[in-house]
């Protein structure tokens, strides 16, 4: 049985052989030059929404460009359903249900989830001799219990500096939001709030639910808070400015740190709700304001490309983009618009969509250029997460992962080199609900550990009929929408995907399935995080 984390048994296998003079542990690859590295994140972008993956009425040039100079991921996955869970993968190479947050998201009273002490691809790049930076939405919390400023029930003090938060977990420079559609909607330059005016500071009003009054590890994770400002309203951003500005920022953190090397993490805020693109889209889309949204991401992608072209920073630079979750398809009580109505498909042929464990929940667009040592024009169908960029960019970069880190992270660039791995490579992956229903892939078999995708409730949603079995188990190369629940076929793949995934989480299979509303699940995490 093939586990899927970097199992402390194989660590200490490799420990024993090295304190016995043995064979020589596998090294971190030495390339000829370290590249610099930038992320581009986009924030509930649908596997359908580009024209790469499929997308006829929205027009991404910028974004298909990048696919042609590189390598297009087609089985690439965030693995979470929502924004927290999918950006601590992605900084810690860790599945965030090990975490206090679990499932869902956090908020802007809560503290930093990303202990201080543990590893992220800020710090290993960093100590790589990387200069790092975080432009965008950070969304993994700021401050900690007992320090100064802290209040129990209201979090941080925005008045003051705010640590610990990026700046103490790897970047040397952060520009960006603590979140998106939740109060406050301000920019933070390194520990301080932009624009802060001392005659108007950020005072907060407290979610009035008793749910809601009592201490961070308390609070629910799926409904979304009503936290309000009683001031400090001066200092908040207009959502039609903030591509505009943080693709400024990213060219002036390019044009700053061009010796190089660097990390740039720009996790833009397009597309996620609310749809407020900048005047100069506004009409470009025949499908709405959402398609507008798109091509002002596709904007903001084009400007930075130029700026690395610019520089003459392209051929060293290994760039990814890729999308936090799924998409979110608009239905009654969404502010989207008429983008499926008008033959947009926002996860192509994926069932699901964001907050779920079907595949429209979480397998993304991931597309990754490196000329000269990426493949221009290749299409990959290698089972690859977000959490794995903490090991690819060590192998990249010649920097050991720390023992005990990143240990859900596995390196895909032997995938991208076209060479045999030298490292462990990723062969099973466990994806999470933002209600906390399990599934685990292997090969071309899901096994999802309940009935439903275990996300938001929608309008024309109907419980499982009890009839049907208690799991599911969809055979994803030739169903890839999950249109056949073959969990009563195949009880001997029920039965390995289950031990599997048992082993790995270290759950019962009980455990595997969502929550229910009496038990702290419920609706709101679609559109308020």
């Amino acid at each position: 049985m093939k586990d899927t984390g970097r199992s402390s048994s194989f660590q200490a296998f490799w420990g024993l052989v090295l304190l016995l003079g043995g064979i020589a542990a596998p090294a971190a690859e030495k390339l000829p030059t370290r590249p610099n590295i930038l992320v581009i994140l986009a924030d509930d972008l649908g596997y359908g929404d580009l024209g790469c993956y499929g997308a006829t009425k929205v027009k991404t040039p910028n974004i298909d460009r990048l696919a042609q100079e590189g390598m297009r991921f087609t089985a690439a996955h965030s693995p979470a359903s929502v924004c927290t869970p999918s950006r601590y993968n992605l900084m810690t190479g860790r599945y965030c249900w090990r975490t206090w947050a679990g499932h869902g998201t956090i908020w802007a009273n809560d503290p930093l989830l990303i202990e201080e002490t543990r590893t992220t691809v800020a710090s290993l790049l960093k100590d790589a001799g990387y200069f790092t930076g975080c432009i965008g939405k950070w969304h993994l919390g700021f401050g900690k219990p007992g320090t100064p400023g802290w209040d129990d029930m209201l979090g941080p003090d925005f008045n003051r500096e705010l640590r610990p938060g990026p700046l103490d977990v790897g970047f040397a420079y952060f520009y960006g939001m603590p979140a998106v559609g939740q109060h406050p909607n301000i920019y933070i330059e390194g520990r301080r709030v932009v624009g802060l005016s001392p005659d108007d500071p950020i005072r907060f009003i407290n979610d009035p639910r008793p749910e809601y009054r009592v201490e961070y590890l308390k609070r629910p994770r799926t409904r979304p808070t009503n936290l309000q400002l009683a001031s400090g309203k001066s200092a908040e951003y207009q959502f039609e400015d903030t591509a505009l500005r943080l693709t400024e920022k990213a060219v002036e953190f390019l044009e700053q740190h061009r010796a190089g090397p660097f990390f740039l993490y720009l996790a833009h805020r397009n597309i996620h709700s609310p749809l407020r693109p900048n005047a100069r889209f506004k009409g470009t889309s025949d499908i709405g304001v959402y398609g507008d949204f798109i091509h002002e991401l596709d904007w903001s992608v084009g400007e930075v490309l130029a700026a690395l072209a610019r520089l003459k920073l392209a051929d060293n630079t290994l760039v990814v983009f890729a999308s936090d979750n799924g998409g979110v398809p608009p239905v009654k009580k969404s502010n989207q618009g008429p983008a499926e109505v008008r033959g947009h498909r926002i996860n192509g042929p994926l069932r699901g969509q964001k907050t779920e464990v079907y595949e429209g929940g979480h397998r993304v667009p991931m597309i990754v250029r490196w000329p000269g040592r990426v493949a221009a024009g290749v299409v990959s169908d290698a089972l690859v997460a977000n959490t794995d960029l903490l090991a690819t960019f060590a192998e990249a970069a010649g920097q050991p992962v720390p023992a005990g880190a990143g240990e859900d992270s596995f390196s895909f660039l032997g995938t991208l080199l076209a060479r045999p791995a030298r490292l462990p490579a990723r062969q099973s992956l466990v994806t999470d609900s933002v209600m906390g229903l399990f599934a685990i892939q292997e090969g071309p078999w899901k096994l999802i550990a309940g009935q439903g995708g275990g996300g938001e409730p929608l309008p024309d949603s109907a419980p499982p009929a009890a009839t049907e079995p208690t799991g599911q188990l969809y055979n994803l190369a030739d169903d890839i929408g999950e249109t056949r629940n073959r969990y009563a076929e195949k009880p001997e793949i029920v039965a390995r995907l289950t031990a599997l995934l048992e082993k790995i989480t270290g759950k019962n299979k009980e455990s595997l399935r969502p929550k229910t509303a009496a038990q702290g699940g419920g609706g709101g995490g679609l559109w308020g995080d």
